[in-house]
């Protein structure tokens, strides 16, 4: 299977971006320090591991409005679909995805959204709410292996991202909006 990475992306120097990725078919969790520059960081990481797809949690397009297509300035189909906030709301996260998109146009990026493949694929009422017990039913409802206990929930998203990433490569997933505006794959 080809070396792909699921992302967890935050705000710039808030200490919580992270990138999980599959060594020895366990996941391992890697996760910028505060006050880090994370696009400096992840330019890095991606660099240093070179992976033949990414899987990011962070709008990768805009709505179809601003390319003359439709009426709906503020949302894509697929954030309508999931229920997502808007690629225009998040503003700044969203630039900084599209770019670093741009930096590595070698790589496939594809936009995820753990909170959706929680809800669509996990369905656990635990989310956000218990770690541990949410953990405990993302491992049973999954084959995956983890190489050290996640410790906060954007390690947790990082791993549904990559879970997401893992589904695509295996031809499993969902591909939620329009493909002519922009896709969401769980």
């Amino acid at each position: 299977m080809a070396e792909i990475i699921g992302i967890d992306f935050g705000a710039q120097l808030s200490g919580k971006s992270v990138i999980a990725h599959l060594t020895n078919n366990e996941v391992q969790l890697i996760q910028v320090a505060k006050k880090q520059h994370t696009d400096s960081w992840l330019k890095g990481m991606v660099e240093e591991i070179n992976p033949n797809a990414v899987y990011i949690d962070a709008p990768l397009s805009l709505p179809s409005a601003y390319h003359g297509l439709g009426q709906n300035f503020h949302y894509r189909q697929a954030d309508i679909d999931t229920r997502a906030m808007s690629p225009m709301f998040l503003g700044g996260l969203t630039a900084r995805a599209m770019s670093l998109k741009n930096t590595f146009k070698h790589i496939p990026f594809f936009e995820v959204y753990p909170a959706f493949f929680q809800s669509e694929i996990i369905k656990s009422k635990q989310y956000k709410k218990d770690i541990e017990l949410f953990l405990s039913e993302l491992l049973n409802k999954t084959s995956v292996q983890l190489a050290d206990s996640p410790t906060n929930w954007h390690q947790i998203d990082a791993i549904m991202a990559l879970l997401s990433g893992l589904r695509h490569q295996d031809n499993k997933h969902l591909e939620i909006g329009d493909i002519n505006e922009g896709i969401i794959i769980i």
